[in-house]
């Protein structure tokens, strides 16, 4: 377990962490080890989507089809997405009616049985329309999607003109924001001087080696550490992101109850008896600022088949930091 907290009046951080980064060698985990995010990458792509907004470049009324590549746009509407009516808002806030290609079971037995295959997005994304039907029309459900978030990277790339590692990171200001233990598994230089990766593991499985590609392109994808996890949703939800306040409140802004109120890229907790706002990753990451406390903490439990403890974590770590329930 990694835990990282920022107190927001002082900027003070403090990370520690507890047990191993590597079973196999026995190798002790260090506070400054960076892990894969998964899902909570998506915090980072959402913002690199409304700050294209910011620029004009896009609007979130606008229709998928208007900004998706065309073989994209006619492989969904083949298997009866209506790309034409779905909004850049609505697949930000999984209101789209996609389904998701990690509900494939195969999809999920591939970690073991080709862990070193290198997906694409449009590999994904037919795996998507092979094996499942939309879960209805747009706009009608919350239905949380993995492979939505993988359109919206593409749309990053084409409206950025960069592939989605350095987009996001010009997009989103790492270098301005000091978060040099951040980077795109692979489709960016891994920073000098940073940790090795600590080893993640589902069900006995190490996952160390697999191939980030699985899960790489906007709903997932980012490495970093705990303290960087902490800084940037600190810095997002203090408005150092945008260069207009009213995108802030329109990210945060829930669009269905689901999640204790998803938003874009964003959805709450209460925790300890404090409400929180940020995000969750599949390998056991879990980041919230409680804005009445001041507090921002990031959590890593690489074990995920603990990861349901993150909450449990935070509620602790705010006790410890004397914040009443």
């Amino acid at each position: 377990m990694i835990i990282a907290v920022e107190q927001q009046a002082t900027g003070k951080r403090w990370s520690v962490a507890a047990g191993l980064a590597d079973t196999a060698r026995k190798i002790r985990l260090t506070p400054d080890q960076p892990v894969r995010l998964a899902s909570n990458t998506k915090t980072y792509t959402a913002a690199a989507l409304l700050r294209l907004v910011e620029t004009g470049r896009l609007s979130l009324s606008d229709p998928l089809s208007k900004h998706l590549p065309p073989a994209v746009d006619s492989l969904l509407r083949r298997d009866g997405y209506a790309t034409d009516v779905i909004t850049i808002e609505q697949v930000l806030s999984h209101r789209a009616g996609f389904n998701e290609h990690p509900a494939v079971p195969s999809y999920v037995a591939s970690l073991r049985t080709d862990p070193q295959h290198r997906w694409t997005p449009r590999e994904q994304l037919q795996w998507l329309v092979d094996s499942l039907a939309p879960v209805g029309p747009p706009g009608a459900q919350f239905r949380y999607s993995d492979s939505g978030y993988v359109l919206l990277g593409l749309i990053v790339e084409r409206y950025s003109g960069q592939p989605l590692g350095p987009a996001v990171r010009a997009l989103v200001r790492f270098d301005q924001l000091g978060l040099r233990h951040t980077w795109w598994e692979t489709l960016e230089p891994t920073p000098p001087g940073v940790s090795d990766r600590a080893h993640q593991y589902l069900g006995g499985l190490d996952a160390y080696g697999i191939d980030p590609s699985f899960d790489l392109y906007g709903g997932g994808g980012i490495v970093a550490t705990m303290a960087d996890l902490a800084h940037f949703l600190t810095a997002l939800l203090n408005g150092q992101v945008f260069a207009n306040g009213a995108t802030l409140d329109t990210m945060r802004r829930p669009r269905s109850p689901e999640m204790n109120g998803y938003g874009l890229g964003l959805f709450g907790a209460v925790v300890g008896g404090q409400t929180g706002r940020g995000h969750s990753g599949f390998w056991g990451t879990t980041a919230m600022v409680f804005p009445e406390a001041g507090i921002t903490i990031a959590v890593s439990i690489t074990d995920q088949s603990e990861s349901r403890q993150t909450n449990a974590v935070m509620g602790a770590v705010l006790r410890v930091l004397g914040v009443p329930r």
